[in-house]
């Protein structure tokens, strides 16, 4: 993906759509219970495949935004599904064709 390209934001994303979104990178796990500690962020591109009560995504691009010796969560070309709603928290934005 370049720079150059528009992105509008999506607050309702459709199948077929090309999206983008931050989310954190988590540690691994280090406590009995509770949540994990964010160590990071990341900002993923990927297409919209299926529209259910989960997103189904195909990676484009990864990108680590935050600076440390962590990796990211995702690679390019995997499968991964997501809530619509942590989308959102990512503030997800849609490519302008």
């Amino acid at each position: 993906m370049t720079e150059t390209q528009e992105w509008a934001p999506c607050p309702k994303p459709q199948k077929g759509d090309t999206l983008r979104w931050n989310e954190p990178i988590w540690a691994a796990p280090n406590k009995p219970r509770g949540k994990r500690d964010k160590i990071g962020e990341q900002e993923i591109i990927a297409e919209l495949m299926v529209v259910r009560d989960f997103l189904g995504l195909k990676v484009i691009s990864v990108k680590k935004l935050s600076t440390g010796e962590m990796t990211v969560t995702v690679q390019e070309n995997d499968e991964i599904r997501r809530k619509e709603s942590s989308l959102e928290k990512g503030l997800c934005h849609k490519l302008i064709e």
